[in-house]
């Protein structure tokens, strides 16, 4: 009897697993980074793919810094714990976080990476149509910098066109003055 009932409950949960896609969704936009007196304004690109039956969020990543290179990062996440680990193989990152929301559609994140002796902490809302990011940068416990970074979705069949224009100058028209 107790075989068959947590035997119930482990395929229940596979069902339950299983009944959830994987998908993927494209994102572009800026991030802003403020070290000292030294404004850093980027344009990003991001491919993100959310995928249930490994536990994984996999991002792919274009900037104008180079548009021609490709950041590829997994995230290995435990949904039923809200938790995630990643390890960015290009720039050695590490980092770990809270997700908040329903696992796989997840409206935050609360995330510390370290990074070549450097600590980021952000702090993330997310929706299927955008992102904003807000974070601070440490050396040892003194924080250096801050960090701000918002994103809009785009169909990903979009994909290629949106990183050939990281390559065009950024628009750098001012607002009219009022």
């Amino acid at each position: 009897m107790r075989t068959t009932l947590i035997l119930s409950l482990i395929l229940a949960a596979a069902a339950t697993a299983a009944a959830e896609p994987s998908r993927t969704v494209c994102f572009a936009g800026t991030q802003h980074v403020k070290i000292g007196t030294t404004d850093i304004n980027t344009r990003t690109v991001l491919e993100r793919t959310y995928d249930p039956a490994k536990n994984e969020i996999r991002q792919r990543t274009w900037s104008d810094k180079d548009p021609s290179k490709e950041t590829a990062a997994t995230s290995h996440v435990d949904p039923a714990a809200g938790t995630m680990e990643v390890e960015d193989p290009t720039t050695g990152a590490k980092g770990k976080g809270t997700l908040e929301g329903k696992a796989w559609h997840w409206t935050s994140l609360k995330m510390k990476i370290d990074a070549g002796g450097a600590t980021i902490e952000t702090s993330s809302t997310m929706t299927d149509t955008a992102i904003h990011q807000d974070g601070v940068i440490s050396q040892g416990s003194a924080p250096v910098g801050k960090l701000t970074g918002d994103m809009t979705a785009f169909n990903c069949k979009q994909l290629e066109a949106k990183k050939k224009e990281l390559a065009k100058p950024a628009d750098t028209k001012a607002a009219p003055k009022k």
